[in-house]
This record gives structure tokens, C-alpha cells and sequence, in this order.
């Protein structure tokens, strides 16, 4: 008997949004959503090389490593205290528990 494949087990993604989540590596840094990037900056007093939301939104649009990373390092710069990193932090803990509960927050 062979075991049953992905595709048989969930018919739709709501099936699969019924599993629990694990997070297995986290770099909690890359977490960061381009709404609160903007937030951080705009509190920390930073100009940021972004014209707005829009266009941060469409840079996570990755070609390759090196693009993923180059917006990685640029946005970790918005992170200048520790209030940012629990703002981050508690950013990050709410849409994991939103993933595990079957929901999803933004």
C-alpha cells in the first residue's frame, strides 16, 4: 500500500489550514511587514528609500538571494530600539498564533 500523497489528503487549502504549525528556523527580523518598517521608521525620525507601502509591498517581489537580502538588511535598519524589536516581536507572535489557530491576521 503506498502512503497517500499530499493532494489526496488536503482538497483545498482550508483542509490544510486545519493542521497545527510549527515554525522550524526563524530569523525573527525577516518577519518584519512593510507596515510596520514604515511605522519604525517614521518613529525612529528615518528616511527610508521607499516611496510608500506600494512600493515596499512589490520589492518582496524576489528575483534571487541577493534581492531577498539586500531588503532584508535595508529594513532590519528601522530597528533602533527595544521597544522596535517587541513591537516586531509581538507583530510576528500574533499572526503565528493566527496561523495556528486556522485564522489569519495581517
Amino acid at each position: 500500500m503506498t502512503e497517500p500523497s499530499a493532494t489526496d489528503l488536503f482538497k483545498t487549502e482550508a483542509d490544510a489550514r486545519l493542521l497545527p504549525v510549527a515554525e522550524l528556523h526563524l530569523h525573527i527580523e525577516g518577519t518584519l511587514q512593510p507596515e510596520l518598517i514604515l511605522e519604525l521608521a517614521k518613529r525612529n525620525g528615518m528616511t527610508l528609500p521607499y516611496s510608500g507601502l506600494e512600493e515596499l509591498r512589490g520589492l518582496y517581489e524576489f528575483t534571487d538571494l541577493q534581492s531577498f537580502l539586500d531588503l532584508y538588511y535595508a529594513n532590519m535598519a528601522v530597528l533602533q530600539t527595544e521597544q522596535d524589536f517587541a513591537d516586531m516581536t509581538r507583530a510576528y507572535l500574533a499572526r503565528a498564533a493566527a496561523a495556528g489557530s486556522g485564522t489569519r491576521r495581517s
